[in-house]
């Protein structure tokens, strides 16, 4: 059993690993293409050059929804998401305990009706375009359900991790380090 959530969490952690090096080139888009956007806008056009380039705004749009919801997924496996962490290490042991798993069930409930809201979502945008390149609005769509998925898998990771190192869960983001 222990040899088989060792695989899950794994496998989980070299999809973060893929995810990660996606969200950097996401993000490396969005500098790209607001960059372009504003040597468009305000430089050539203090030149005279009358140049349009209406794609850079909406890809740098849509690079950050999936900034988002990418970054989201893996946040949970690491940590990084917002949390009042002085209110589960005040408490004591077993109720900081409790009221950590209780947040992450809760999210995990709240990340599986995004999921299913987000697959409503990519049949609407079936018949949805966006307006500067004419896209199928199905891939910003997408965004919505892989990263509830990722979420997902992420919780169950940080769960099973922290049951397989025998370490706390409110200290179970922190990686290789054994906590009594």
């Amino acid at each position: 059993m222990r040899r088989i959530v060792g695989h899950y969490v794994a496998a989980v952690d070299g999809v973060n690993a893929v995810a990660k090096g996606i969200l950097g080139l996401l993000l490396l888009w969005m500098t790209i293409a607001t960059f372009s956007q504003v040597l468009v806008r305000f430089v050539f056009t203090n030149f005279g050059f009358a140049v349009s380039a209406p794609w850079t705004e909406e890809t740098a749009r849509y690079a950050m929804i999936w900034v988002v919801f990418i970054g989201l997924g893996v946040g949970f496996r690491y940590g990084m998401l917002l949390a009042l962490t002085f209110v589960i290490d005040g408490v004591g042991d077993r109720i900081g305990q409790a009221l950590r798993y209780g947040a992450l069930a809760l999210s995990f409930s709240f990340l599986l009706v995004l999921f299913f809201f987000g697959l409503s979502f990519v049949e609407f945008g079936r018949i949805e375009r966006s307006p500067a390149l004419s896209l199928p609005k199905t891939w910003v769509y997408w965004a919505l359900p892989v990263g509830a998925a990722l979420g997902c898998a992420n919780i169950i990771a940080l769960i099973a991790d922290a049951w397989l190192r025998g370490v706390d869960i409110r200290n179970a983001s922190i990686p290789n380090r054994q906590v009594d």
